[in-house]
């Protein structure tokens, strides 16, 4: 057992997830009174700072496959926070004006999971993991973009 553990510390893949789903259940708890999970949380912030963008822009921002941006913004959309407009081809998203008068109440829930998870790791660790994630979800983004 302890070559399994010993394994499982050194893991890169082990670790993240492990990570992600305690910074999940955190994000769950600031964002459960807004009636939101964290990941339409998200798309509501890129919404906020750029009206009027498309789905597949969406997706990159995201990191997310279309039929995941499909499914939010399916459901962002039937409770009334986003609208979409389509001209030809094309589609682009909007918040609405429910979805504009959470914009606060979303930006301190976020607040609050950062000043949450940074009082926990540390300011400097906190923000050390998080650039050293986004380097690393950049190479391998790259790596997979040019082996498929």
């Amino acid at each position: 057992m302890k070559n399994k553990e010993n394994f499982l510390e050194s893991c890169l893949f082990f670790n993240t997830n492990a990570l992600s789903r305690y910074l999940l259940k955190l994000a769950q708890k600031e964002f459960k009174h807004l009636k939101l999970s964290p990941a339409h949380a998200s798309l509501l912030l890129l919404l906020y700072d750029t009206p009027g963008i498309s789905p597949k822009e969406l997706g990159r921002y995201l990191h997310l496959t279309p039929s995941t941006i499909t499914r939010f913004v399916d459901a962002l959309e039937k409770k009334g926070m986003v609208k979409r407009k389509t001209q030809g081809k094309s589609t682009f998203v909007s918040p609405s004006r429910k979805g504009l008068e959470l914009k606060k109440s979303v930006a301190v829930a976020y607040k609050k999971l950062y000043l949450k998870y940074t009082k926990i790791l540390g300011s400097d660790t906190a923000n050390q993991l998080s650039f050293a994630i986004l380097k690393a979800n950049g190479k391998l983004s790259e790596f997979l973009s040019n082996n498929e």
